[in-house]
């Protein structure tokens, strides 16, 4: 190129910079993304403008259904199918179109509110959002099949599934929750049995009170811990004392993984420190325990008397031993409720022989298998009213067949 071609491709340049500039100043093009419009109508807009803005129509999504205009759950769906195409995977537009659905539940057919739920469900997979929407989304629909299917299958979960199967009167739903239950902390416990330090055994294990379909995990943790016994204290006395006292009414061994217990104050109650101590043999510790806690103000309760109660009344869980042959006849009177009946289970030495709802009164006789004295325990299975107050029953007698 000449040197008269250069200068003037120079010019041309410095020209075509300084239009730019020009035009730059005139009009400053948007940097990031401007803000989403207000209304459907215009959300609605601005994505046929912008059709690859998976955002917009998520949001379009949420509040297709506020937009006044005929066709808005023709608009609802077409903006949902529109932003998971964009963005599949991605929890926004399910969300922003479940969200939608439970505000206008009312006004939906069976098959849009069948499709919402089809969308949230996979987000009800996680832990936090099932925890802070299971509750609502049963109120809204009363569908507790279908939070069964989609929670994340913890034991948490699982309770908040029990407990609302229990405020509402599904006593079917919750004898097969319970059943669930059940087989899920058997899963969890036997995957850690071999692998988990003694310690975290303890701390994963599930929380008393314990009853015969616990006896083999309990059974599983002293044979394991006899294997391996504990070298420090987990903080869960409640734990120790349930297994322990259940192991020892049962006749469970071995219990000499446990002896740390009977050495460290706070491990686990005096008494089952006691109970402990001795049936290891450990007589000197066991007098040293009962040194430090005898106090000689505390009421002495007979066996044959009521445990656990309140006051007089049954408001969780009671307990006491008793001479039967054949059976024993139980009568509780419900004091205090909902329109929800009062669920009781009544136990014999650990097992379930007898449930169902209290009413304003009901007997249950239950079979005690052996002549002999026999541990009879009732338990208020839903403790509190769907408003979250207390149930009040009364144990009215008890007597033997």
């Amino acid at each position: 190129m000449s040197e008269r071609g250069a200068r003037l491709f120079l010019i041309g340049v410095a020209v075509t910079m300084l239009v730019v500039a020009v035009m730059f100043e005139l009009r400053r093009p948007e940097i990031g993304s401007p803000p989403l419009p207000p209304t459907p109508l215009e959300l609605a807009a601005r994505v046929a403008r912008h059709p690859a803005d998976w955002e917009a129509a998520t949001v379009l999504a949420e509040v297709a259904l506020d937009a006044r205009t005929e066709n808005r759950f023709q608009l609802w769906r077409a903006a949902y199918d529109h932003a998971s195409a964009l963005a599949p995977g991605r929890p926004g537009p399910p969300n922003s179109f479940a969200r939608a659905a439970f505000f206008h539940w009312a006004e939906l057919s069976e098959k849009d509110r069948q499709d919402a739920l089809a969308a949230y469900a996979p987000l009800l997979h996680d832990h936090y959002i099932f925890v802070r929407m299971a509750a609502p989304l049963f109120e809204l629909t009363g569908d507790l099949s279908m939070l069964e299917r989609a929670q994340p299958h913890t034991e948490y979960s699982m309770g908040m599934l029990i407990d609302l199967a229990l405020r509402n009167g599904r006593f079917d739903d919750y004898r097969r929750l319970r059943d669930e239950m059940q087989r899920m902390r058997a899963a969890d416990f036997n995957e850690r049995l071999h692998t988990a330090s003694p310690a975290d055994l303890i701390a994963h294990f599930p929380d008393a009170p314990y009853y015969f379909d616990s006896e083999p995990l309990i059974a599983a943790l002293l044979e394991e811990l006899h294997r391996r016994p504990l070298d420090e204290t987990p903080n869960r006395p409640a734990v120790i004392d349930g297994v322990v006292d259940y192991a020892l009414r049962h006749g469970l061994e071995p219990l000499d993984g446990l002896e740390i217990v009977t050495h460290k104050a706070g491990a686990a109650s005096d008494a089952t420190r006691i109970q402990l101590a001795r049936k290891l043999g450990l007589v000197n510790v066991a007098r040293q325990i009962e040194l430090g806690a005898f106090d000689p103000r505390r009421p002495q309760v007979a066996d044959s008397d009521w445990h656990g109660l309140c006051g007089t009344e049954l408001c969780n869980r009671a307990w006491r031993t008793i001479e039967a042959s054949h059976a024993v006849s139980l009568t509780i009177q419900t004091l205090e409720t909902d329109d929800v009946a009062a669920y009781a289970e009544i136990y014999v030495d650990d097992a379930l022989r007898g449930e169902g709802e209290v009413g304003a009164r009901r007997d249950f006789v239950v079979p005690v298998g052996t002549p002999g004295m026999h541990r009879i325990e009732v338990v208020l299975a839903n403790p509190r009213t769907r408003n979250s107050t207390a149930r009040r029953l009364h144990i009215a007698g008890i007597t033997t067949l």
